[in-house]
């Protein structure tokens, strides 16, 4: 099994904006690597912006994030190879393709519209100049998770969640 280091989400507020940021870490051994559930200030009903960024390449193929969706206080997300074991929740469906695994990522933004904003899910990377979209169901919980689509390991790397929401 390899290292993993999932930090707390830290939470803070600016202009009337909640922010709260989270950084999960792994060495070359994982096949996965996911954030704990989100935070209690953030309102699972109102629209809300996610940013990705990573400091190196993630994998050597694609790199989907999936979205995870929690319905109790026990949600979270396990593992280390194949694909996260859930506890109080399911997976609900990948919000990119790749997350952009050649190199180190600045920041991907997704537009985050809890139950449906009538507009069709974007999550093709090469899409991103359209703006990355995704259509997600109300809940109190999510978590995210990298995987390695080629079932290979990810690279070592760190990626930086933020979630941004209006208050």
């Amino acid at each position: 099994m390899g290292a993993q280091t999932v930090g707390n989400w830290d939470d803070h507020s600016t202009q009337d904006f909640f922010i709260s940021q989270c950084e999960v870490t792994t060495d070359a051994v994982n096949e996965i690597l996911f954030t704990k559930k989100t935070p209690n200030g953030l309102d699972g009903s109102k629209p809300w912006t996610l940013i990705i960024a990573a400091d190196a390449a993630q994998d050597g193929a694609a790199a989907p994030v999936a979205l995870h969706v929690g319905y109790d206080d026990d949600f979270a997300l396990a593992g280390t190879i194949a694909r996260a074991t859930v506890t109080s929740g399911a997976m609900y469906g990948n919000i990119t393709d790749d997350l952009g695994y050649a190199a180190a990522v600045p920041g991907v933004a997704f537009q985050m519209m809890p139950s449906s904003s009538g507009l069709a899910n974007i999550v093709a990377i090469a899409s991103v100049a359209t703006g990355m979209r995704f259509n997600v169901p109300i809940a109190p919980y999510y978590a995210f998770e990298l995987y390695a689509a080629d079932n290979a390991t990810l690279l070592a790397h760190t990626l930086t969640y933020t979630i941004i929401q209006k208050k």
